[in-house]
């Protein structure tokens, strides 16, 4: 997975075609929307924060700096907007993606320690690489690549420790022959997070859940699917570096982590309530009280709102947000944990 995403010569983000071309996001929907309702919550976020300025962004995942385009827009209209350091990390950029910002690095672990720090991200989890293990009836198996007389292959070993310690940890309901993903690089990530400053708030927004949910036995077939020109496919290895690879993310997992590297306060919620909590409401009402407005274009800004909260769409997407030597109360749309 690694290698068909990223490889240098021939990776699908770093080689392929535009990734949107496959898929679209919360960011593609709409020209400005949902950059507009990010530039919210970030001023909750800056809040949260004390007020810095300069106010240090750091978006995970910049891809072609779109969302940055979005929210430094939507930023002129607060009063954090002037210090604002919109900081991207990405690690295949598209040849625009530095337009938006201010510093680009190719990794988290690039990104200098500073002041208070915001960081955001929008489906950059989901990407990153995961191994495959599957239950058997006297343990675990991994799913492993290998390359069969017809082409590449799943074959199956026994399950190292950490695929073990994984499972037993996270995915104790999946039923004999259930499959799951283990995401990878996520203890390096909050690592490098925690080090960004002494106050850190960093919200995630991915398609998934808690693991219960995701390694259910609802969902025993796993996750894991390949997209080209929007569609899904369970063939993860047919025309590797030609379509996104993606996983459900163990939102689970990174509160743990995220606990054990200092972010000791959460709060998490589905992307519906969230953007409902920011405003997304009132987007239809300012925008048919435009001149121009017609009633094509209402249509459209409709559909943009109905993608972005409906509950078989994006509204699913959960959002989490993590605080680490901050009390998390003035963030909106999000839920305090109950445990």
């Amino acid at each position: 997975m690694e290698h068909a995403l990223y490889d240098r010569c021939g990776g699908f983000y770093t080689a392929g075609d535009a990734p949107y071309a496959d898929y679209f996001t919360s960011v593609s929907v709409h020209p400005s929307l949902f950059g507009q309702l990010m530039a919210i919550h970030l001023g909750d976020a800056w809040r949260t924060l004390g007020r810095p300025d300069p106010f240090r962004v750091v978006e995970l995942g910049a891809a072609d700096g779109r969302l940055a385009g979005q929210i430094r827009q939507a930023a002129a209209d607060f009063s954090w907007g002037k210090g604002l350091a919109y900081v991207g990390v990405e690690r295949a950029p598209a040849a625009q993606t530095a337009d938006a910002l201010d510093t680009l690095y190719a990794s988290i672990a690039d990104v200098p320690a500073a002041s208070a720090t915001a960081i955001i991200s929008n489906e950059f989890f989901d990407a990153l690489p995961v191994r495959l293990a599957r239950r058997a009836t006297d343990g675990w198996v991994e799913e492993c690549v290998a390359m069969g007389s017809e082409g590449w292959e799943f074959a199956d070993k026994r399950a190292p420790e950490e695929v073990r310690v994984y499972a037993s940890r996270y995915a104790s309901a999946t039923p004999v022959g259930g499959r799951i993903e283990i995401r990878q690089g996520i203890e390096p990530i909050f690592r490098h997070a925690a080090r960004l400053a002494a106050q850190v708030v960093m919200t995630t927004i991915d398609y998934g859940g808690v693991s219960a949910m995701v390694h259910s036995e609802r969902l025993a077939a796993g996750t894991l699917l390949a997209y080209r020109r929007h569609r899904a496919s369970d063939d993860v290895l047919a025309n590797p570096g030609h379509a996104d690879l993606t996983a459900h993310v163990n939102f689970t997992q990174l509160i743990d982590e995220g606990r054990s590297q200092g972010f000791g306060c959460y709060r998490m919620g589905q992307q519906a309530d969230f953007l409902v909590a920011l405003g997304v409401g009132d987007h239809l009402v300012r925008f048919q009280e435009q001149s121009d407005a017609t009633l094509e274009t209402y249509r459209a800004e409709r559909e943009a709102v109905f993608q972005l909260v409906s509950p078989t769409d994006l509204g699913r997407f959960q959002v989490l947000t993590q605080g680490k030597g901050v009390d998390l109360s003035p963030i909106r749309g999000l839920n305090a944990p109950t445990d």
